[in-house]
């Protein structure tokens, strides 16, 4: 396969470090009163310097990402998918914290082992797809011998409980089988049997996921659920058009919980306003764009793939994250990418950005004739 190497994506690189920078500026500014209070007002910077910690190996595998041959993962793609289930069985039965079962811990570290789902998944149906294309429109091999696959992930990442994140993945799924050449009426009835199958669960189990679509619905219905949608949008209606000040957010004096975490643009929107949240969210839609146009140009079907299934995973996590926020989606717990405090989900993200700029630099020669890549359409 001959390869032409070509520059890396500036636009997409810029827009990831711009991410980062703000992200660490606006880390401080939401949990620099939380840092106090669990260090006992010894240090306002815990949060911030354990984030710029976490960058560190993230950089690390960020460089060495862009450096390798991305078709090398290819190989490894189902044992990583294979590793992925296990660690999500050895999260289980390690035990949970509180009514969640999503964390792994290895001494000090702990990560969310369903963000390392999320990228094998995405890794596994970039190879399925690749090895079958001439097959993606039977419905055993398009559709339901690649789902059977992934079903175990999904199942496990369902009963930590993590309904978001599974119904996240199986749109990232849905997404990457139909831009493989499967069909959308199928497809269409495996998801509305899919999506039915965690409403089923979701109320048999009535678990926490139910008390958020219903405090979504009726505020008034869960006091502890509500009350972040309301003072989330508090902040947001102080924060205006241009913002309180930098640094002078109300919310993140012990009104509005997960300020560093899930919360986070509440506070941007907060101290920042409406104008600095915008732009955020076009930098989010630039991403996708550009991981669109890196497909487009890539000829490459593991590569097309992945770069539609990693823009997609960034993208989507984002605006649910903001949606949140705003109140037009209930509570989900989904962090907002290259901002939200955390470590497992920023290296993952930056994983997905490396192989992006990865592709965007090798175009390849298509040795497949009959393969049309949907975007295109």
């Amino acid at each position: 396969m001959n390869i032409k190497e070509q520059s890396q994506d500036r636009i997409l690189f810029i827009s990831i470090i711009a991410l980062i920078s703000f992200g660490l500026f606006m880390l401080f500014s939401a949990s620099w009163v939380k840092s106090m209070e669990i260090t006992g007002g010894e240090s306002r910077t815990f949060f911030l310097v354990s984030q710029m910690l976490k960058l560190i190996p993230a950089f690390f595998i960020f460089i060495l990402l862009t450096k390798i041959n991305y078709r090398r993962l290819q190989f490894f793609s189902p044992y990583l998918l294979f590793i992925s289930f296990l660690l999500l069985v050895y999260t289980r039965l390690q035990g949970c914290d509180g009514d969640s079962c999503r964390w792994l811990s290895i001494g000090p570290i702990s990560f969310q082992t369903s963000d390392i789902a999320r990228f094998s998944m995405i890794l596994f149906l970039a190879s399925y797809i690749d090895n079958n294309y001439k097959y993606m429109q039977q419905f055993v091999k398009g559709i339901v011998i690649p789902l059977l696959v992934i079903s175990p992930i999904a199942f496990m990442i369902i009963i930590q409980p993590d309904n978001s994140t599974t119904l996240i993945l199986l749109m990232i799924a849905f997404t990457l089988l139909f831009v493989g050449g499967a069909s959308l009426i199928q497809l269409a009835t495996i998801g509305v049997l899919s999506v039915g199958t965690i409403g089923i669960f979701i109320l048999n189990e009535k678990n926490y996921a139910l008390g958020r679509i219903l405090s979504f619905i009726d505020p008034s219905s869960s006091a502890s659920i509500g009350y972040q949608s309301n003072q989330a949008l508090i902040g947001l209606k102080q924060g205006g058009l241009t913002g309180m000040g930098i640094g002078e957010s109300i919310q993140k004096y012990s009104y509005l919980p997960e300020t560093h975490t899930d919360f986070i643009f509440a506070i941007i929107g907060e101290e920042m306003g409406f104008i600095t949240g915008s732009i955020l969210m076009l930098v989010y839609y630039i991403i996708f764009y550009r991981a669109v146009q890196i497909s487009k140009k890539s000829n490459d079907i593991f590569g097309i793939i992945l770069s539609i299934g990693f823009g997609l995973s960034i993208t989507i996590y984002a605006f649910i994250n903001i949606g949140v926020v705003i109140g037009i989606i209930p509570v989900t717990g989904v962090p907002l990418p290259f901002i939200s405090y955390g470590g497992s989900s920023l290296i993952i993200n930056l994983m997905m950005v490396a192989i992006l700029l990865n592709i965007s630099k090798a175009q390849r020669k298509l040795n497949v004739k009959r393969w049309r890549l949907r975007v295109n359409a």
